[in-house]
């Protein structure tokens, strides 16, 4: 590459750079964001913490009875699905109206 081709790609890397940064910022500034759309997650945070809270009561109520059949001791989460199922629920519903725009 001679001194020529680099001086010209380095003008072209600085031309397009800076033009960009100031199109770009003016675009930024001339146009507001579109609206934020919310997915069902987002509009229905009741429904998915029920979900969420059944899903993992009917998951530690089977991994309770697979370990009790193996003669294992039940951790706290298996010895209490319910009320573990309600903690996941609670914490979801919460994340998700917390952290929603």
């Amino acid at each position: 590459m001679t001194i020529a081709m680099k001086r010209r790609s380095a003008l072209l890397a600085a031309t397009l750079t800076f033009g960009f940064g100031v199109v770009g910022q003016s675009i930024s500034i001339a146009a507001p964001p579109p609206p934020h759309h919310k997915n069902w997650i987002q509009r229905h945070p009741t429904i998915t913490a029920i979900g969420a809270g059944w899903a993992t009561h009917h998951a530690l109520k089977k991994a309770a009875a697979r370990d009790k059949a193996g003669h294992k001791k039940l951790n706290w989460a298996e010895r209490h699905p319910t009320l573990s199922a309600l903690g996941v629920g609670a914490v979801t519903h919460h994340a998700i109206k917390k952290h929603t725009p």
